[in-house]
């Protein structure tokens, strides 16, 4: 992390293992600060410890349960001063403890201050007057602000504040530093009431939780806390204009909670001009943003990087400002909420393609296939379109969807597997099936299951359409000679860098098999599950790649083989392996 301070976008501190290193401090607070909390962990223990087995850990440990944060089961203990290293290290070291590490601290850094627009340039720059003309958002769509609080006086901010929480050591809920007023204006400033700034949410309401304290610091346990929080009482966004360069089991099993309950995840992706990995962003499960400016180049501290999904403008952005002032602020903490204002807006205009109950992979994907290129690399899918994301600019995909029957009796089949060539999509209890995301073209899309005939049919996709193509599967013919059939002749993992690579070669009797469609879950027990598609090469191989794998044992299984004129024999080959990735490996 670079040791210059920059001026006012929420950062967590590089976080050494080492207690005596001495961090950068906010212009406004000189000094060193420390890493992480010098009194308190937080700990996890395996699911069958029961509450005496674990009472009796922390009285040989010497540790005190502080609270625990519900929904990830993870407990703040406090520790003796100065011992956090030490006693982090002898729970981790218990057969019985699945992680301890640290409470680690976030502070408030700054970010460059370059006033120069007198108005708010990346409004129009993401196209949000063209957005509200399809959709103003609802204000039953809540984006909870995960900051330093919200000035509850503000005029343009006040009446959209539906509730206030407080993790911090604070003793008010109100914001005395300015750093997440600022940001929830961006994000939803009331908006068409003739004074200040827009909101790109506009409609939508915002949730005040502070998790940060009044200096612009807090722990882990605060944010994590905060995030479980948002989760359980309503919020479909959660916005976190704050980052770090050191991960934590804790944040991320809260962030995967909140993904697991509906919830966008968006998070600012740092303010260090690199492409240095910065947590929460980094999480898969949270959405990181990248700053540009009014020129839709890189703003010059933005971080950026392959795991960086997403960018919005950050450099020179007017908002509000504590004591009802307008001003503006720079950094990725100005980005993050143009994504979660935009993905509010989002909220109302999609539907539960994957019938999961769930909407935040739409609204996800809506967002991130709906970016404009602007030439940058290192942002992913490229600079925000609100008025491509709501339907007012034509969408460069479609679906396909549809139900597989048994032509016997006109059942349902459950357990079909359904690819383009690309993508794979598997039936449901009723037979249904939905591929999203499908780029305008020509598919031929072919139906497969273990005991029935492949079928095939041809699909015309057109841009924010949906294809129905229903099949109806015969019982497979006895003695197909061994020729037709085809197996996973070799699983192998590579590591690249952060990265894990899964290379899957696909043989028949003939040699290797071009153009099979393989599905692949990839599994790590302590972390993410993976599921991939992809076709095989001239080679018979296909490779696939987990971003941001954590160290840990995977398990890699193929569950779906499909080529036409070929049966998937599982009795040759293989159809899973596993690995064990070791950090440094």
């Amino acid at each position: 992390m670079k040791k210059t301070v920059v001026a006012l976008a929420v950062a967590i501190l590089l976080i050494s293992s080492l207690p005596s290193i001495v961090f950068a401090a906010p212009p406004d607070n000189p000094g060193p600060v420390s890493g992480f909390s010098q009194e308190q962990i937080l700990i996890k223990f395996k699911p069958d410890i029961s509450l005496p087995e674990a009472a009796e850990i922390h009285r040989q440990l010497g540790g005190q349960v502080k609270q625990t944060i519900a929904g990830i089961g993870v407990q703040v203990v406090t520790v003796p001063q100065g011992q956090v290293m030490e006693k982090a290290k002898a729970y981790s070291a218990n057969a019985r403890v699945a992680y301890a590490e640290p409470d680690f601290m976030a502070e408030a850094l700054g970010s460059p201050d370059d006033p120069g627009f007198v108005n708010q340039w990346g409004m129009v720059k993401a196209q949000a007057p063209q957005a509200w003309e399809v959709t103003t958002g609802s204000s039953s769509i809540n984006i909870a602000i995960l900051d330093t609080g919200v000035d509850l006086d503000h005029p343009d901010l006040a009446n959209k504040i539906i509730s206030n929480v407080n993790f911090s050591g604070s003793a008010s809920v109100d914001d005395y530093y300015g750093h997440g007023t600022h940001v929830a204006g961006i994000a939803a400033a009331i908006t068409n009431n003739g004074i200040g700034v827009a909101g790109l949410g506009c409609n939508s309401t915002i949730m005040n939780v502070k998790v940060l304290d009044d200096s612009g610091m807090g722990t882990y346990s605060w944010i994590a806390s905060g995030i479980i929080w948002a989760a359980d009482n309503g919020a479909e966004l959660i916005n976190m204009s704050l980052g770090g360069s050191s991960g934590s089991s804790a944040l991320k099993d809260a962030v995967d909670y909140a993904w697991s309950k509906g919830v966008v995840v968006v998070a600012a992706a740092g303010n260090d001009g690199s492409t240095t990995p910065s947590y929460p962003a980094y999480y898969a499960n949270c959405i990181a943003v990248a700053a540009t400016d009014a020129s839709d180049a890189m703003a010059y501290f933005s971080t950026y990087g392959k795991w960086v999904d997403v960018a919005a403008p950050g450099l020179s952005i007017y908002s509000t400002l504590r004591n009802n002032g307008y001003g503006y602020k720079s950094g990725t903490s100005m980005a993050a909420p143009h994504v979660a204002g935009l993905a509010a807006l989002v909220f109302t205009t999609v539907s539960d393609v994957n019938g999961d109950g769930k909407l935040n992979d739409e609204v996800r994907s809506r967002v991130e296939i709906t970016c404009d290129d602007i030439g940058v690399s290192g942002i992913g899918h490229g600079r925000i379109n609100a008025a491509r994301a709501v339907g007012n600019v034509p969408v460069l995909s479609g679906s396909i969807t549809g139900s597989i029957t048994d032509a016997r009796d006109g059942s349902p089949v459950l357990g079909a597997a359904v690819t383009d060539g690309t993508r794979i999509a598997t039936t449901d209890a009723s037979g249904k099936y939905a591929i999203a995301d499908v780029p305008a073209g020509s598919y031929e899309v072919t139906a497969s299951k273990e005991g029935y005939e492949s079928s095939t049919g041809g699909a015309a996709v057109t841009s924010a359409t949906t294809v129905v193509l229903d099949f109806s599967l015969g019982p497979q013919s006895p003695g197909l000679p061994d020729t037709n059939t085809m197996w996973v002749d070799s699983i192998r993992f590579v590591r690249n860098g952060k990265n894990l690579v899964v290379e899957v070669r696909v043989s028949t009797a003939g040699g290797a098999l071009p153009g099979a469609a393989v599905g692949l879950s990839l599994e790590c027990p302590s972390s993410n599950v993976w599921s991939f598609s992809g076709t095989t090469d001239s080679a018979g191989l296909v490779k696939f790649r987990a971003s941001k794998a954590p160290v840990g044992s995977y398990l890699a299984a193929v569950n779906s083989l499909l080529c036409t004129g070929f049966t998937w024999d599982t009795s040759k080959g293989i159809t899973c392996a596993g690995y064990a990735l070791q950090s440094g490996a």
